[in-house]
């Protein structure tokens, strides 16, 4: 069939209603809100350690805006640093919202922060998003936790010639002070692998009194690397006493004491300073031969592998080791003299607690 040809003055009409129509949907459209007046601390949440400062963008989003009254409140733990030292007291930095010459009041002191200002005398309002004032804050807590700085929103004033603006949206900041990661590797002599291994830490405070405030565990994986990072902070079960009083009191945010151990194999302590937000405390390879656990390698411990010499089972078997148990064990339980976990008590382990002999371990009892 041939193409129907539309008249000029028809297709003039329906060009008509097509902006007719088109003109009625959008009016039908409901118009923007205003944009949201907003005063916010930039970043919201930081992780920091002990001893390291973190500098805090106050941000305002607003219309119109002449003069800001600006209060807030921080957390103890928490020391405002000096952005002026050639003022009396201590002042944050003034951003580029306001000029220096029309600050009325700038103060940090005692848990709160005042920012009072206004825009120039030859200055128009100011409207957009820019940055009121810096905040740097030194984190002197030692006890891990969230530390906050907040708006006192009942005293915080926008204003503009005697109008006051309302503001929307408040966003407070949050400073978290948690221990660092714990990683490393942890491999045994005589095995070709290497999981299972335990490590237990506890983290003391750089400061007095020496005593440690969390602590936690994890296990090896095959290769032997282990990353510890789930901390608790009740103290640790008596099983996994930890010492009174670190011999590091030079760490700056926290003083880390570690213990490595396993089934019939001498247990390794270190402390490290812990001051960053990962402590890599390397590569330790523990001796095997402590088969009575009296945390040395001697004749008892000789003895005692002489006693179940050939003692065995079928393979596979596994290491009993109630700090890490195996996922899925298999049906046998090693002999309990077996130090190389080949399911057999035989010259290698013999081998290896003579070669080891005389060896202590390092850890507290």
């Amino acid at each position: 069939m041939a193409p129907t040809h539309l008249s000029k003055s028809l297709r003039r009409a329906i060009i008509a209603l097509c902006f007719a129509f088109i003109s009625a949907v959008g009016a039908a459209v409901p118009a923007q809100s205003a944009a949201t007046t907003g005063l916010r601390l930039d970043p919201a949440t930081a992780r920091a350690a002990s001893g390291e400062t973190i500098t805090l963008k106050l941000w305002v989003n607003v219309e119109n805006l002449c003069r800001a009254e600006l209060h807030l409140d921080y957390d103890a733990g928490l020391e405002v640093q000096d952005a002026d030292p050639n003022r009396a007291g201590v002042q944050v930095r003034p951003g580029p919202v306001f000029d220096d010459d029309c600050i009325q009041w700038n103060e940090a002191a005692e848990g709160k922060i005042h920012f009072v200002a206004q825009r120039g005398p030859t200055d128009q309002p100011f409207s957009g998003s820019d940055v009121v004032a810096s905040i740097t804050v030194l984190v002197t807590a030692a006890e891990p936790g969230a530390y906050t700085i907040s708006f006192d929103q009942g005293a915080t004033l926008l204003d503009c010639e005697g109008t006051s603006i309302p503001v929307d949206q408040f966003t407070d900041a949050t400073i978290i002070l948690l221990p660092p990661k714990l990683s490393g590797r942890t491999t045994r002599e005589g095995w070709n692998h290497h999981e299972r291994s335990s490590v237990i830490a506890g983290l003391y405070a750089a400061a007095p009194p020496y005593a440690p405030i969390w602590w936690g565990s994890a296990c090896s994986n095959a290769a032997g690397n282990f990353t510890l990072e789930d901390w608790n902070a009740p103290p640790p079960p008596l099983a996994l006493t930890l010492p009174v009083n670190p011999p590091v009191p030079s760490c700056t945010s926290w003083a880390a004491f570690t213990r490595l151990g396993f089934t019939n194999y001498l247990s390794e302590c270190y402390w490290k300073c812990a001051d960053g937000d990962v402590l890599d405390i390397g590569w330790h390879d523990l001796e095997g031969g402590d088969v009575n656990g009296d945390g040395c390698i001697n004749i008892l411990d000789i003895t005692r592998i002489v006693r179940d010499y050939d003692e065995n089972v079928p393979s596979p078997c596994y290491v009993p080791y109630d700090h890490c148990p195996p996922a899925d064990p298999p049906p046998n339980a090693a002999p309990s003299s077996d130090l190389n976990g080949d399911c057999r008590v035989d010259i290698l382990d013999l081998s290896q607690a003579a070669g080891n002999f005389g060896l202590c371990s390092n850890c507290p009892p």
